[in-house]
């Protein structure tokens, strides 16, 4: 009986250890005699068992590690702290026909003025921190936002940007050597530009290319539309 036990052993020692030969050929197996006892068998499986899982270890610590999915990376930009919005104000006048918007930028005290005045014909930008005016003639799309803030009649209420706001640029080119007499514009823009100095300006036409852009405003209107009018001054 003895003997028969340590030959059911043996089989189930090499099939055991039939998979690691597979993966190491140096690990042999000898035979086994019937003399073995049943404590030096079962040392022998723990010792073959140890062996094939320090491989198994081994193999796995090899393999190369997936790459970082680039989620984090959107996630991060999604994540960024969002620019802070000009303050905004709305004045219209539906009598005269006459809109005004002041807009406060951010981390200033100061204030734009822009005046779309239906009488006289004329857009008309005062920079806060500049001894100047800007004016340009009204064209159509001028006159449709004029009629918008008439529609909207919000005289005092701010407005920012919404979600679905559509952003665009405006350039306009100031005609340095071209100052506007007060007395051909309307009494609107002489209440704005009151012993300032009024300079022609004319939107940019053609592709754009290279300018250097003295500077900017955003405007942001009823349509869910914001617009970086920016100025340069052509050269005399």
């Amino acid at each position: 009986m003895p003997s028969l036990n340590s030959g059911l052993l043996c089989r189930e020692l090499r099939a055991a250890l039939a998979p690691l030969t597979a993966i190491c050929p140096q690990v042999k197996t000898k035979p086994c005699h019937g003399g073995w006892g049943a404590a030096g068998l079962l040392l022998l499986l723990l010792l073959a068992l140890a062996t094939a899982g320090a491989v198994a270890g081994g193999l796995l610590g090899f393999a190369p590690s997936p790459p970082k999915p680039l989620l984090q990376m959107l996630r991060l930009t999604l994540l960024s702290p969002s620019v802070p919005q000009p303050n905004q104000t709305a004045q219209v006048d539906v009598a005269q026909n006459v809109a005004t918007i002041r807009v406060t930028p951010a981390q200033s005290n100061r204030s734009w003025a822009v005046l779309f005045d239906g009488q006289s014909g004329h857009v008309c930008y005062r920079p806060p921190e500049h001894q100047a005016c800007f004016l340009h003639l009204m064209e159509a799309r001028d006159r449709e936002t004029l009629q918008l803030l008439v529609n909207t009649s919000e005289a005092q209420e701010s407005r920012s940007p919404s979600q679905h706001t559509h952003r665009a640029q405006e350039l306009l080119a100031v005609l340095g050597s071209h100052e506007v007499d007060p007395a051909q514009v309307g009494a609107s823009v002489q209440h704005l530009c009151a012993k300032t100095p009024i300079y022609w300006a004319r939107r940019a036409e053609g592709p754009p290319r290279q300018r250097l852009i003295y500077l900017c405003i955003d405007i942001c209107f009823p349509s869910n539309i914001c617009i970086s009018v920016c100025f340069y001054y052509l050269p005399d």
